[in-house]
């Protein structure tokens, strides 16, 4: 099916403080441009809720069906709240080992929450955090990966096998109601989290993750299994294009104060042109160390290291809401009046 026409964008979110239940849960905001953003409703009102599970909601990831036909949202089900704050919440030992998923048609009017396990079958799975899914249209199914801490016991092929038990899984769905079962994907001697994926215009697979730096990598075949983050020949593996620290410079840029990477494409209308070159790529990083919110970069290669090819969205206005480890998604125009006149307050 034809890919719609998209002039906005819709972000979907989570605020992150923990210091009481809404803080959990899924908030909106739109922008026209990618760069000014207007939040649709207020701290304290959330958009969606979640009634299952540990009726928390963190990290949501919220993407168009490849049909056509409406919207999941899919994410972490955790309370910090509700579990008595960080310290005391052993949440990637006795963690759920589930996501939750939203549908919806047209964006406004949205199913009940469900509760979709994929990662008991790990051994000694704690948790099943940051979930993000692509359409691959190759084999015609959506790849769902998060991160898992696998504490259990050596000899399964989902063991921890490198070092840290904090892992990336994948499992393969074509309706986010049964899945397959999870494959190791990313099991390297550092933690391993916050993956964000997609498929590049030149027709390669990206991704970006947390381990001790942001780091970007490519490959053809997005579901090759990797033990080592390096720069590799081989196109079927994934190799390492680089990280923001070693693009900008700057120790700022380095996983002591980022975290969360999200990727995505501009619409054509709003890709910004510096020295000629067309700067199509968004990625955000979560300033979380410092409680910033996020710091957004835009990329016209994500191919490259060349500083040139990078720039920091200094113009980019996040509105009044701190965002936390959020979603973009463009929108048609349409998609973006209605959701502003269905929620906004």
């Amino acid at each position: 099916m034809s890919t719609p026409f998209t002039e906005a964008y819709l972000f979907a979110y989570f605020t992150g403080k923990e210091e009481k239940h809404s803080d959990e849960q899924i908030y909106f905001a739109v922008s026209r441009d990618g760069s000014h953003w207007e939040d649709l409703r207020a701290d304290g009102e959330p958009v969606l809720q979640s009634r299952i599970g540990e009726k928390g909601v963190r990290d949501p990831y919220l993407l168009r069906k490849h049909d056509g036909t409406g919207f999941v949202l899919i994410a972490t089900d955790l309370s910090i709240h509700a579990r008595g704050g960080w310290g005391n919440s052993y949440s990637t030992v006795n963690g759920s080992t589930g996501l939750v998923v939203w549908e919806s048609a047209d964006l406004v009017h949205w199913s009940n929450a469900r509760l979709v396990d994929v990662a008991s079958k790990i051994p000694g799975a704690g948790m099943a955090w940051a979930p993000e899914a692509v359409w691959d249209e190759d084999k015609g199914q959506y790849i769902v990966f998060w991160a898992t801490a696998a504490n259990g016991e050596f000899g399964s092929p989902l063991s921890n096998v490198k070092g840290n038990p904090t892992n990336l899984y994948y499992a393969t769905t074509k309706d986010f109601s049964v899945f397959s079962d999870p494959v190791r994907w990313i099991d390297v001697e550092h933690s391993i989290i916050d993956t964000t994926m997609l498929k590049a215009d030149d027709g390669w697979w990206y991704r970006a993750s947390k381990d001790d730096r942001i780091v970007i990598e490519r490959t053809r075949n997005p579901y090759a299994l990797t033990e080592s983050i390096e720069k590799r020949d081989d196109p079927e593996q994934w190799s390492l294009v680089g990280s923001l620290q070693s693009i900008f410079g700057s120790d700022r840029y380095n996983a002591r104060y980022l975290e969360g990477p999200e990727l995505f494409r501009y619409n054509d209308a709003d890709v910004k042109t510096v020295d000629d070159r067309r700067l199509v790529y968004g990625l955000m990083a979560d300033q979380y160390s410092e409680s910033k919110g996020y710091l957004p970069f835009r990329s016209a290669d994500l191919n490259s290291t060349d500083p040139a090819d990078w720039q920091q969205a200094d113009d980019v206005d996040f509105g009044a809401l701190k965002k936390r480890h959020g979603t973009i998604l463009p929108i048609t125009a349409a998609e973006y009046d209605a959701v502003v006149e269905a929620f906004k307050r």
